[in-house]
Protein backbone atom coordinates (compact mmCIF):
# COMPACT_ATOMS: atom_id res chain seq x y z
CA UNK A 1 0.00 0.00 0.00
CA UNK A 2 1.32 3.46 -0.90
CA UNK A 3 2.14 6.00 1.78
CA UNK A 4 -0.71 8.29 0.75
CA UNK A 5 -3.16 5.39 0.96
CA UNK A 6 -2.00 4.72 4.53
CA UNK A 7 -2.49 8.39 5.39
CA UNK A 8 -6.01 8.27 3.93
CA UNK A 9 -6.84 5.16 5.94
CA UNK A 10 -5.64 6.82 9.15
CA UNK A 11 -7.84 9.85 8.55
CA UNK A 12 -10.93 7.90 7.55
CA UNK A 13 -10.77 5.58 10.55
CA UNK A 14 -10.51 8.41 13.05
CA UNK A 15 -13.29 8.18 15.63
CA UNK A 16 -14.39 11.78 15.08
CA UNK A 17 -15.05 11.20 11.38
CA UNK A 18 -16.76 7.90 12.09
CA UNK A 19 -19.13 9.44 14.62
CA UNK A 20 -19.81 12.81 12.98
CA UNK A 21 -20.27 11.57 9.41
CA UNK A 22 -21.47 8.05 10.26
CA UNK A 23 -18.96 6.50 7.89
CA UNK A 24 -19.12 2.73 7.63
CA UNK A 25 -15.96 0.75 6.93
CA UNK A 26 -17.52 -1.02 3.96
CA UNK A 27 -18.31 2.35 2.31
CA UNK A 28 -14.77 3.70 2.65
CA UNK A 29 -12.29 3.65 -0.22
CA UNK A 30 -8.93 1.97 0.28
CA UNK A 31 -6.88 4.17 -2.04
CA UNK A 32 -6.61 7.90 -2.67
CA UNK A 33 -7.57 7.28 -6.31
CA UNK A 34 -10.85 5.68 -5.19
CA UNK A 35 -11.42 8.45 -2.63
CA UNK A 36 -11.08 11.12 -5.31
CA UNK A 37 -14.07 9.52 -7.04
CA UNK A 38 -16.11 9.16 -3.84
CA UNK A 39 -19.65 10.50 -3.54
CA UNK A 40 -18.99 11.39 0.12
CA UNK A 41 -17.78 15.03 0.22
CA UNK A 42 -15.59 14.69 3.35
CA UNK A 43 -13.83 11.65 1.88
CA UNK A 44 -13.11 13.42 -1.39
CA UNK A 45 -11.94 16.58 0.42
CA UNK A 46 -9.47 14.58 2.51
CA UNK A 47 -8.26 12.82 -0.65
CA UNK A 48 -7.71 16.18 -2.37
CA UNK A 49 -5.59 17.38 0.53
CA UNK A 50 -3.51 14.21 0.63
CA UNK A 51 -3.04 14.20 -3.13
CA UNK A 52 -1.94 17.85 -3.06
CA UNK A 53 0.56 17.29 -0.26
CA UNK A 54 1.99 14.08 -1.68
CA UNK A 55 2.58 15.30 -5.24
CA UNK A 56 5.98 16.59 -6.24
CA UNK A 57 6.40 19.50 -5.78
CA UNK A 58 3.91 19.81 -2.95
CA UNK A 59 0.99 22.17 -3.36
CA UNK A 60 1.16 25.36 -1.35
CA UNK A 61 -1.28 26.03 1.46
CA UNK A 62 -3.03 28.60 -0.70
CA UNK A 63 -3.40 26.18 -3.61
CA UNK A 64 -4.82 23.51 -1.29
CA UNK A 65 -7.24 25.96 0.30
CA UNK A 66 -8.48 27.13 -3.10
CA UNK A 67 -8.85 23.57 -4.34
CA UNK A 68 -10.85 22.47 -1.29
CA UNK A 69 -13.03 25.59 -1.29
CA UNK A 70 -13.80 25.16 -4.98
CA UNK A 71 -14.72 21.51 -4.46
CA UNK A 72 -16.88 22.17 -1.40
CA UNK A 73 -18.69 25.07 -3.06
CA UNK A 74 -19.68 22.84 -5.98
CA UNK A 75 -20.34 19.64 -3.99
CA UNK A 76 -22.58 20.97 -1.26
Amino acid sequence: MARKDDILKNFLTHELLESKYELRNEDLPTTVREALNSDIPIVKAIALIIEGLEKSPSATDNELRNSILQFLNTAI
